[in-house]
């Protein structure tokens, strides 16, 4: 490619190197995507109760098409096990933050889903998906997730979206990475279940035969995509790992700290660690309190900073 010809590519924003992967690519998230505010009553109970605790849940989004129209390319969502409905309970914490832009994980992959076909050049969409069972003094004790429940998180998964998802299958064989090219993969959703432990252990057996990519480390030969959330702390972790190969999800910010204090110290350091998911939950000020803290990029996409040598925008 002649210089001139990259001159102009880049000053009209548009895409430098046809043959990009999607490792390549840089874009940013919403944390919690379905939450709305919680409800005045519960706020002030837990207020009362631990302050700091109550501070922390104090941000909501806008509904999720609302968020992808803005330029968001990843999205997450915390589910909750119902096994005598059949469906999964979209919210964040049992009884007292379950308000929601859609109220079963079903609603909101359709939701996803439609958007998706209003846009079918889009660059592929990241959902990650929290499995909550964890038990909270004084609140409904949840429904653990067991072989019944993951088996029915890939059925509910399928049924959605299974004609457009980046499947485990077409991107880790023989324990090598084969992330596909942007111009395949246009159009297409892939989904990452951030568990650890016995959930992520369970989901694990024919993972390569399942729909979701696991927060696996690095020597398990199902790894792929990373959930790396501290970009300060981690950074080291982040630069390696995007290095060689993998994906990665981090945090720009956390519990409204950096809204609060308008701090932009993590949020810049996860822009420039390379990591390809930025999860925020500010690509809009807060709401909830003054304060001017945003992240945000000039265009939805761009070329990874750490992975490619020239500054250019992916065209949608």
């Amino acid at each position: 490619m002649s210089k001139n010809l990259l001159v102009v590519l880049l000053l009209l924003g548009g895409c430098a190197s046809p043959g990009l992967t999607i490792n390549q690519l840089q874009f940013v998230g919403s944390h919690n995507s379905y939450k709305k505010a919680m409800s005045p009553e519960y706020f002030k109970a837990v207020f009362a109760q631990n302050a700091d605790a109550a501070r922390a849940l104090e941000y909501s989004h806008v509904p999720i098409q609302v968020q992808l129209d803005l330029g968001l390319r990843q999205l997450e969502l915390d589910i909750f096990y119902e096994p005598t409905t059949q469906r999964f309970a979209v919210g964040h914490v049992q009884l007292i933050d379950m308000n929601s832009h859609c109220a079963t994980l079903s609603q909101c992959l359709e939701q996803v889903k439609a958007w998706s076909d209003d846009h079918p050049r889009h660059v592929p969409l990241w959902i990650t998906l929290n499995a909550k069972d964890q038990a909270i003094a004084g609140l409904p004790k949840p429904i653990a997730f067991d072989e019944a429940g993951l088996k029915l998180l890939d059925d509910v998964v399928e049924t959605v979206l299974g004609d457009r998802l980046i499947r485990p299958s077409a991107v880790k064989l023989e324990s090598k990475l084969r992330w596909p090219r942007l111009a395949q993969a246009r159009g297409k959703i892939l989904l990452i279940l951030d568990e650890v432990a016995d959930k992520r252990d369970l989901y694990w057996e024919g993972w390569l035969d399942r729909p979701l990519f696991t927060n696996a480390p690095i020597d398990h030969e199902a790894a792929a995509i990373m959930i790396v959330n501290d970009p300060i702390a981690q950074r080291g972790r982040i630069e390696a790992l995007v290095d060689a190969g993998y994906m990665v999800r981090t945090r720009a910010d956390a519990d409204t700290h950096e809204a609060r204090n308008n701090s932009t110290l993590r949020r810049d350091a996860a822009l420039s660690s390379g990591a390809q998911a930025i999860s925020t939950d500010y690509y809009l000020p807060s709401s909830a309190f003054d304060s001017d803290y945003q992240v945000k990029l000039p265009r939805p996409v761009r070329c990874n900073p750490r992975l490619t040598n020239t500054m250019c925008w992916i065209t949608e």
